[in-house]
């Protein structure tokens, strides 16, 4: 059997990952929206700089993009050896560096993915238009 050389590199990948993507975020859970009020605090929420909310197996979630105060610009940990169960859990098998995408079902980056969204797939009627701000996240 021919031995396959994998082209990943386990030991510098962190540094070799700019801008150090798992150190720039963090996602928790929230309720799937049912009904108008719902959709209108996702929107209160996305309103603010560098937030995201995305669907990825029919659960909702939102991503606070955020530097992680213990990245040194050399994109290591300057706590590592008592870094947080969150941070010592993170694979690097399928990490934001080695994977191709999260596959999530959407990813809505700005005020007007979302409301795209809801008019499209909601019967929940907004009387205004999209207000044309791009993303306020990668």
């Amino acid at each position: 059997m021919a031995n396959i050389k994998s082209t990943r590199d386990d030991t510098h990948q962190c540094e070799k990952c700019l801008p150090a993507y798992c150190c720039n975020y963090f996602a928790f859970g929230i309720d799937e929206p049912e009904n108008r009020r719902d959709y209108e605090s996702l929107l209160w929420k996305i309103a603010h700089e560098n937030t995201s909310i995305y669907i990825y197996r029919q659960d909702w979630f939102i991503m606070i993009h955020n530097r992680c105060n213990f990245l040194m610009p050399d994109n290591k940990c300057a706590i590592y050896e008592h870094r947080p169960y969150m941070c010592r859990e993170h694979s690097t098998e399928s990490c934001e560096y080695t994977g191709d995408d999260y596959g999530f079902t959407e990813h809505f980056k700005s005020y007007d993915d979302l409301l795209i969204y809801i008019k499209e797939n909601t019967n929940f009627r907004f009387k205004h238009g999209p207000t044309g701000v791009g993303p306020n996240c990668l």
